[in-house]
């Protein structure tokens, strides 16, 4: 099993049209067994958004990046796992309360799409993390760019869930909201905030 770039290009932007198609994005994903594992390997494509994310946290840390960005290898592994966990802990949060979900062809297309989603989120916050690493702008307005981008992550997540679980079925927006508290837990649980 393995990514090429077709698949991951045609997954993607079809995550991303998920928050102006809706269900009718869902066919762009590989929403076959085959897709749902692969979409776990597509978590290897967070490394650019990682490296910007643990560049910013640095510098607010008060860490150099001239040297190097893994001068400080248990901050550089708390951000990765923070990102992989962020993605994972809502697919985990909703077999906890309802197990019987896994078997589920919904519940499977959610994870397709959330993972998808998340690795476009990744790159979504990765935006702001960079121009502040690269010195372009000053904490308090990169704090700024990070809550606008957080708001079209919280909107993808929202379409993610409504698409993959249907408009009538109230579970979005309770999903959303979810998804900030774990983020939340996940992020202080790392010592990343």
């Amino acid at each position: 099993m393995r990514l090429d770039a077709d698949d991951v290009a045609r997954s993607l932007r079809g995550s991303w049209r998920l928050m102006t198609k809706g269900a009718e994005a869902l066919p762009e994903l590989d929403l076959s067994r085959d897709g749902f594992w692969r979409s776990f390997l597509a978590f290897a494509l967070m490394l650019p958004a990682t490296i910007a994310i643990l560049a910013a946290l640095r510098l607010a840390a008060g860490l150099s990046n001239a040297g190097g960005l893994f001068g400080a290898p248990s901050l550089a592994l708390s951000v990765a796992a923070a990102l992989s966990l962020a993605i994972l802990v809502v697919p985990a949060f909703l077999i906890l309360i309802r197990p019987e979900l896994v078997q589920s062809p919904r519940f499977t297309s959610f994870v397709i799409a959330w993972n998808w989603g998340g690795i476009v989120s990744a790159s979504l916050m990765a935006v702001p993390a960079t121009v502040y690493a690269l010195g372009w702008s000053p904490a308090t307005l990169a704090l700024v760019q990070s809550a606008f981008f957080a708001a079209i992550v919280l909107r993808l997540r929202y379409c993610v869930a409504r698409a993959t679980f249907g408009a009538g079925k109230g579970i979005a927006m309770p999903l959303v909201i979810a998804s900030v508290v774990l983020d939340y837990g996940v992020i202080r649980g790392f010592g990343l905030l």
